[in-house]
Order: C-alpha cells, then structure tokens, then sequence
C-alpha cells in the first residue's frame, strides 16, 4: 500500500511540473525555384516559382508563378544572347483551371528561333526579379549514345510484356553522366499522360564503370504523382504488348546530375525516420534548382503483339 502511495505521489507531482509551450516557428523567406532547360537542337524554356512553406497546401492552386521578370541566355561560345518573353497559359484539370507562365523564345524573332542548344557549347542563364539578380552556367556535353538498344520478353510473362534491353560503351575519361527518360504510347490507351518519365532512378554516372561495355536494363518510366496499385507496381517498368516506346539518353554535366541526384535521394528520405535529411543541390546560387544543358539522343522501340 505504502508502495502504490508513493507512485501516486511522483506522478502528482510531474503532473503539477507540466507546462503548456507554444513553439512559434519562424517564417522561412519563399526562395525562386528555376527549372530551365535547353537541349541539343532545341530552344530554350525556364519556369520561374516561389518556393512553398513546409505547412502550405501543396497543390495546383498553390504554386506562385514569378511574372515580369528578365530573364536572358547566353552562349558564352559565340557571346550571342537572347531574352526571353513570358508567356501565361490557361490549363483545365477536372472542373478547374489553372493558370502558369513559361518563359521561352519570341516566336514572332526569327534570330530568337535560331537560338538553339549546340553540342560542347556553354550556356549562362540570367534572371533579374526586381532588384535580385540570379545567375547560372551550364554545358551540353558530348553524348556518344547508346551502341544498341532492343526489348526481349519478360521470362513467364512472355504473352504481356517485354523488358527494354541495351549495350553501353563508356568513353575512357571520368566525369560521364547522363539523364535516362522515357515515353510510352499505350496501345491500348488507359486516359494516362503520354509523357517523359524517369524510373527508379532518373542519372547515372561513371564512377565505377569507367572505360568499359555494360549491358543494360532499362525500366520504364513511370508517373510518380499517380497511386499504384500492388499488381500495377510489379509490372511498372515493364513495357506491354504493342506499345511504342521511345529512350532518351541526355548527356548532362556534373553540376546537373549532382542536382538530380540529391533530389532522388531527397525524395526518397521523406517518411523515412530512419533516412538523414539530404540537402538538394541547386545549379543556381541563391535559388533553388536546375539550369540545364542536355545533350539528348532518342531511341524508338515498337513491341509488336502477338
């Protein structure tokens, strides 16, 4: 009894110590997001965000696009520059319409037209957002490609799918990283986007395979903001009967696959309590994201039905 006493006494007595806290969490100042991309042979497009609060809403709705700002390219090869123009695009998802900005080439200049990505060249992007001033430098590499790409039958499901297959010989210098998409035109139309995707893993580089022929497995692509269901997933990277699939294989620079690749480590340690926080490597100082070049090459796989 004295024993039961004295346990009550203690928990009356952490019971009195107990005191409400309010943790105010201070206000983190919103950051531009840039994601900016120009491609071999291609003209160049940069979108322009504020960055979202932890707590915030994270929908369609949510994201602020940046207006009337200056944004100009560079090609530091030919010193020859562009600015860009903004352009403001409505967009209807279900009963709601959404509106975001792109800004890219004035389509009415034809030198603005002309202005496209070349292979080796380097490229510098520069925004003016009032009286902040942001600045990046990126090249398009080289891109030796893939030396053959092919689909075999998946073993035990040889009657639905297939699996992308391909050799790769690495140039005999480090430093080679890539960027792996790809788009499947469905047969059998499912009311999916038809677009670019990245697997499991979006770059890759040449740290450990330096120098040599690999055989590689290419896993499809996949639309990461969909909900799978356990079947679907087993079979995700898979490409079905009569779909036409198309690779694509971009070389980019260091700066850009140290990006990417701490995005994907980034968005695979949400959740995990067990995962240590990574912090995402922008290619542009002062902001968050990516100006890259991309030196991209596509390969068309059709899988004929049986």
């Amino acid at each position: 009894m004295k024993y039961v006493v004295f346990l009550l006494t203690i928990a009356l007595l952490f019971a009195s110590c107990e005191k409400e806290v309010n943790i105010k969490l201070n206000g983190v100042e919103k950051k531009m997001v840039v994601e900016g991309i120009i491609e071999l042979n291609e003209v160049p497009y940069v979108s322009l965000t504020r960055s979202i609060g932890f707590f915030d809403k994270i929908d369609l709705s949510s994201v602020q696009y940046i207006s009337n700002a200056q944004v100009t390219v560079t090609d530091l090869n030919t010193s020859k520059s562009i600015l860009l123009k903004e352009y403001v695009i409505d967009t209807t998802i279900g009963n709601s319409t959404f509106n975001f900005s792109i800004y890219g080439p004035d389509f009415q200049d034809p030198d603005a037209l002309n202005f496209k990505g070349q292979e080796g060249h380097i490229y510098q992007l520069s925004i003016q957002d009032g009286a902040t001033s942001y600045s990046g430098i990126t090249q398009i590499p080289a891109n030796v490609g893939l030396d053959s790409v092919w689909i075999e039958p998946v073993p035990g499901k040889e009657d639905s799918f297939s699996v992308i297959k391909a050799i790769y010989n690495d140039p005999d210098t480090f430093g080679n990283s890539v960027k792996l998409e790809t788009l499947a035109k469905r047969f059998k139309k499912d009311g999916s986007p038809e677009l670019f995707y990245t697997s499991f893993n979006s770059v890759y580089n040449d740290d450990i395979i330096n120098g040599t022929k690999i055989n590689l497995s290419i896993d499809l692509g996949y639309n990461k903001s969909r909900t799978y269901t356990r079947k679907e997933y087993q079979t995700i990277g898979y490409v079905r009967k009569g779909d036409t699939v198309t690779v694509k294989w971009s070389a980019i620079d260091k700066k850009v696959f140290t990006f990417w690749e701490t995005l994907s480590f980034s968005e695979g340690a949400v959740g995990n309590p067990f995962a240590s926080p990574v912090q995402v490597t922008s290619t542009i100082p002062n902001a968050i994201g990516v100006w890259g070049g991309y030196g991209s090459k596509f390969y068309t796989l059709i899988d004929s039905i049986k």
